[in-house]
């Protein structure tokens, strides 16, 4: 019966009625009670039949009328066992008859799970560490900033021996603490064999503040007198062929260390460090030993920086106040300036920061960059992202073929609840598939991925052993269960909401929202892989800028040998180093051959307070020092800008009368010389004495090209525990390598022969750069890989929905240029905008990375365009190759098939 809607029955009883009725009496007193009320109306007034309208539905609150237990009332369930294994079945079916759209949606599912769950082990791995210590959060390193002048001058984790006693007296905070000096590669000697080892001297609190357990021997004691010595579990084995059950056996065994005469004593062997482990040692010796052999000042000196200090703090103690404390600290024993020449500042850096977040100089531990391994999570985010956008794409866009089915389905008596459980089936099923497949593809990829990072990685990292223990699992199986529902929701309520009637009768069209739903979700795509094409591009400019770049010096085919460090030195030293150069240089693949120090890519030690003499109230200064012979600068065609260059008479076995320098040219002016014709021949003051200089160089990059040029004052000093650089002029390197060793045995015998070759060696420095932009670029290309398949999925869908359209613009005489232009131009407008947004995004991102190198490319404008056009052409090519198809079709085919 029609009415208006001023005749209509007041709303709230008949509210009222639907709360109360039980569901399969409501719709037939509704109707009953509507129908009195109008008779009502036609016999009398309105408000009347309102009122009496009112009173019938407050006299059905009877008990006929409630609504009684559900199990009373059989519904249908959409969680019925038989009704779950229905969905199933239909959603394989659904999946077998679409093979095309199917496998699209499972390739880049498989796709972007394998390559977010590689990521997450790698970013997994670079999060965990030092996070296995006991009360790792307690433990803080101390860092130390100098400054000249108010000048930084040194921002190191190094420091002085005496802070971390003062501090641990001084401050209630500090539960424990422990130094470690001299760490490097130790040659341990056992039966005249050499095993070359990383180790360091540690105090006896060492392994109370850290977690390394003990094997065998007591970790209280095992670092207390001198000349002890802790060995690893790997090198029990390899030294002592030991087994499990041996290594007790073990204790009171000696080994010889480098030089030193006297044997050390085995008082425990430790387990191996953990992969995730900042610090990687394979012995620990008695910090004692130093006490010994370097003398007292290494137990609290304040003159000299060479040890490195971890402290613990007590539970509850404030570290922000506790660093307060530390300007008084350093006032109290280092009087400003006086006692060093520096203005000494301290800090506690986290020990969970210590891998990631470490920007100082002189690190004794593994870092990696914290910035990439953000970015690598981003990345395997975006991958993932773009992976389900795919999926929401793809079934949204088949609405139309699917309408008819969902209009049956409702006039079947489907409730929408049970369609979209219908729908979210299929999604289901397509993401536990490709989940099945992404971990079997990850497990083949691992032995690949592990040996280009050269990290231990495994999918054990998350599930337990990484970043988060057991709750990462947790994490990750509630993200990916959350992404299912995610991605499989708005499809099932996008479909499941069609009207049956409009379906059927033929009137149903997709909705302008939907469409422009899924254009949002494509643009989100293309933006994500814009800004990887962009940030890839980049990183591999700055690298290749990096490896071209004159470095000041030449080291192709430089030869560098360790020196021999178990040879004592005595009065002929020097002679017999320069006898072993004489020898060298006679042979006919060797052009030259050189000593020193150092070598380049290392970081140097440093002088402070270095003073010019004759200069009105000279401020001290500090200089890089580097130890080198008189063929050095030749070695390395290092250009010599005034002066003379070193003699052989420069030298001395006194250091006490050797007293020539050469200066680079940022030294000379730190000083206050104008160029380096006004610095050769003056004096500079350092070590309380004056020093002559000789000659300038040019300057050269030392490290790499993150480091600004240091200014470095060279002198002619010999050590047997340097490198000789050799020259080498021949494309035989093997057989010029065999004839060197041969040569370095029979002046060095005892000495394990190690070398390598210098651009090796001082790329080295790039190495996590060049694997962060192999793997960035790698996921990157899989990330657009992935946003082309959708792309390519849904312009396949969106052309076929056109092809009586195409047909009837052929017959009309439309051109197959003019078509493929019209069915690409929506989805490249698309991509534009993506280009608009993601190009700030990525300049940003960028510019962030380079601010880590002191020397960088510019980021210009052409890159951001090339990277756009890149985009443009892989997009126009995914669309096209199915516009082209279609345009070519047959019209007369086409207008049937409609």
């Amino acid at each position: 019966m029609k009415s208006n809607n001023s005749q209509n029955p007041p709303k709230w009883p008949n509210r009222l009625l639907r709360l109360f009725c039980a569901s399969h009496l409501v719709e037939e007193l509704e109707g009953d009670l509507e129908e009195l009320y109008f008779q009502r109306i036609k016999s009398g007034d309105i408000n009347n039949a309102r009122f009496r309208h009112t009173i019938d539905v407050l006299s059905m609150i009877r008990p006929f009328a409630f609504k009684k237990e559900a199990s009373k009332y059989p519904q249908p369930s959409i969680i019925q066992l038989s009704m779950i294994r229905n969905y199933f079945k239909i959603a394989l079916r659904n999946m077998w008859k679409n093979k095309a759209f199917s496998f699209v949606n499972l390739t880049g599912l498989v796709v972007g799970i394998t390559a977010c769950l590689l990521i997450l082990q790698y970013v997994s791995f670079e999060l965990s560490f030092d996070q296995f210590h006991k009360d790792a959060d307690r433990i803080y390193r101390i860092t130390n900033d100098r400054f000249q002048q108010g000048k930084l001058v040194q921002h190191g984790t190094i420091t002085y021996p005496g802070v971390a006693p003062a501090m641990g007296k001084d401050f209630n905070e500090i539960e424990s603490y422990t130094t470690i000096g001299n760490p490097g590669t130790f040659s341990l000697q056992k039966d005249h064999k050499i095993y070359e080892e990383k180790g360091a001297y540690v105090n006896d609190h060492f392994l109370s503040v850290f977690t390394f357990p003990l094997i065998a021997g007591d970790p209280k004691t095992a670092l207390k007198a001198p000349r002890s010595i802790v060995i690893s579990e790997t090198n029990a084995q390899r030294i002592f062929h030991a087994t499990t059950d041996d290594y007790a056996t073990l204790i009171g065994k000696t080994v010889h260390v480098d030089q030193d005469t006297e044997p050390y004593l085995i008082t425990g062997v430790m387990k191996d460090f953990p992969a995730a482990s900042h610090l990687q040692y394979g012995v620990l010796m008695s910090y004692e030993t130093l006490a010994k052999t370097w003398g007292e000042w290494v137990r609290a000196g304040f003159e000299s920086s060479d040890m490195w200090h971890y402290v613990k703090l007590k539970p509850g103690a404030d570290v922000a106040k506790l660093e307060k404390k530390f300007p008084s600290f350093s006032q109290r024993y280092f009087k400003g300036d006086k006692v060093t020449g520096s203005e000494e500042k301290f800090f506690l850096q986290p020990l969970n920061k210590a891998h990631l977040f470490s920007d100082y100089e002189y690190e004794i531990g593994k870092v990696n960059n914290g910035k990439a391994v953000w970015t690598m999570l981003i990345i395997a985010v975006f991958i993932l992202l773009i992976a389900w956008i795919n999926y929401i794409n793809l079934s949204t866009a088949r609405s139309l073929e699917r309408a008819k089915e969902v209009g049956v389905r409702k006039v079947a008596g489907a409730t929408s609840g049970q369609l979209i459980w219908q729908f979210l089936s299929e999604s289901i099923i397509l993401n536990l598939l490709a989940l099945i497949l992404a971990v079997g593809l990850t497990v083949a990829l691992q032995p690949v991925l592990n040996q280009l990072i050269e990290k231990p990685l495994s999918l054990s990292l998350l599930t337990g052993d990484g970043f988060g223990g057991k709750y990462m699992a947790l994490v990750l199986v509630g993200i990916f269960v959350l992404g299912i529902l995610l991605s499989g929701f708005y499809p099932a309520f996008a479909l499941s909401a069609f009207k049956a009637i409009q379906v059927l009768k033929g009137s149903f069209k997709t909705s302008t929202k939907g469409i422009w739903v899924r254009q949002s979700l494509v643009v989100f795509q293309y933006t994500a892989s814009i800004t990887l094409i962009i940030g890839t591009f980049i990183v591999f400019k700055q690298l290749k800028f990096m490896r071209e770049e004159n470095l000041g010096f030449n080291m192709d085919r430089v030869l560098v040998i360790r020196g021999p460090e178990l040879t004592r030195w005595d009065s002929t030293a020097i002679d017999r180093i320069n006898a072993f150069k004489t020898e060298l240089e006679r042979l006919p693949s060797v052009k030259v051959a050189s000593a020193s120090a150092n070598v380049f890519g290392n970081r140097l030690s440093r002088s402070f307070n270095v003073k010019r003499v004759g200069a009105d109230n000279a401020k001290g200064v500090t200089f890089s020092r580097m130890p080198v012979d008189f063929a050095f600068f030749e070695t390395y065609q290092i250009k010599m800008l005034a002066g003379r260059n070193f003699r052989p008479t420069d030298s001395n076995n006194d250091g006490n009368k050797v007293t020539n320098a050469i200066l680079n040219l940022s030294a000379a002016k730190l000083l206050g010389f104008k160029d380096a014709e006004q610095a050769a021949g003056q004096k500079f003051e350092l070590y309380g004495k004056e020093w002559n200089i000789v000659g300038v160089v040019s300057d050269f990059h030392q490290q790499s090209l993150k480091h600004a040029i240091e200014p470095i004052v060279f002198a002619p000093f010999y050590t047997l525990a340097g490198f000789f650089s050799i020259k080498i002029n021949t494309a035989d390197l093997g057989n010029s390598i065999g004839m060197v060793k041969q040569k370095y045995n029979d002046f060095f015998p005892g000495n394990n022969f190690n070398y390598f070759f210098m651009n090796e060696k001082f790329n080295e420095q790039y190495k996590d750069d060049r694997i962060f932009g192999q793997v960035s670029s790698f996921f990157s290309l899989l990330a657009v890989m992935i946003a082309s398949l959708g792309i390519f999925g849904l312009s396949s869908y969106t052309i076929a929905q056109r092809t009586k359209e195409i047909g009837v613009r052929k017959v009309l005489g439309a051109t197959v240029g003019s078509i493929v232009t019209l069915l690409s131009q929506d989805f490249l407008k698309l991509v534009l905008i993506s280009i608009v947004i993601g190009s700030p995004i990525a300049w940003y991102g960028v510019r962030l990375w380079l601010n880590d190198f002191a020397y960088k490319i510019d980021i210009e404008w052409w890159m951001f365009v090339l990277a756009g056009l890149l985009a443009m052409i892989i997009a126009f090519a995914t669309v096209s190759s199915q516009a082209i198809k279609a345009a070519l079709m047959n019209p007369a085919k086409s207008l049937k098939s409609e």
